[in-house]
């Protein structure tokens, strides 16, 4: 899953509506921003393999630090436990911490139906687990878009916001429709190198954009209730 991931941004934008959203996007791309990282020192592996399923050509077969259960769930309690500590405390930067690993985590959450036996639950000689709805290109389609729009409805039916939601708000949500609709139909990547570099620019900018809608949707309601 790519884009689907970003319904939950959208949902705990709505429980925790003081977090910027583009943290939030980070935040469930963590773990990919992380393998993409791990990849580019060698530290993690995979291989492009043309076919080998039906949405993608990613053969994932070392990623136990990232995709590992444990893994997550320890990165996950990390950027939790740190995003408490910079927010502060009291209930406040209890929200802001239980969103933030709550995202983080959720990655792994959506990824299991997704991949193929690819997902170790510890280390990499450990159980492997995955349902495989990469191996039909439709069914993952439709799943991502389910998990897509029902965070962005959560998202637009916030209170006090949604008659006046921006345009910005709608032609965002346009853009990662039509990049959730394109990409098992883009062309390989080169190399996993390849495939890493693409990711984090994606996964930055994607963050950027979020963080820019954020606040054209915030001056919005600001003016409104002025």
């Amino acid at each position: 899953m790519f884009i689907g991931h970003y319904g939950v941004s959208f949902a705990a934008k709505r429980w925790a509506p003081r977090v910027s959203l583009g943290w939030l996007f980070l935040a469930v791309q963590v773990l990919d921003v992380l393998f993409s990282i791990f990849l580019l020192l060698g530290i993690e592996k995979m291989a492009i393999v043309p076919g080998a399923t039906a949405y993608n050509p990613y053969d994932l077969y070392f990623m136990p630090y990232t995709h590992g259960l444990v893994g997550a769930l320890v990165w996950s309690v990390l950027f939790g436990l740190g995003a408490h500590m910079l927010a502060g405390r009291g209930r406040k930067g209890a929200v802001v911490g239980i969103a933030i690993g709550a995202c983080v985590l959720s990655h792994w959450v959506l990824d299991l139906p997704m991949h193929t036996r690819d997902l170790p639950l510890a280390g990499n000689d450990s159980p492997k687990v995955g349902l495989g709805l990469w191996r039909n290109r439709y069914l993952s389609l439709a799943a991502e878009l389910i998990a897509l729009w029902v965070g962005a409805a959560l998202w637009l039916r916030t209170p006090g916001e949604t008659a006046r939601a921006p345009v910005a708000s709608w032609l965002f949500l346009a853009l990662l429709t039509v990049a959730l609709l394109s990409t098992p139909f883009m062309p390989d990547p080169s190399s996993a190198a390849g495939f890493a570099v693409t990711a984090l620019v994606a996964y930055v900018g994607l963050s950027v954009l979020a963080a820019w809608v954020d606040r054209r949707r915030r001056m919005s309601r600001d003016l409104v209730s002025h």
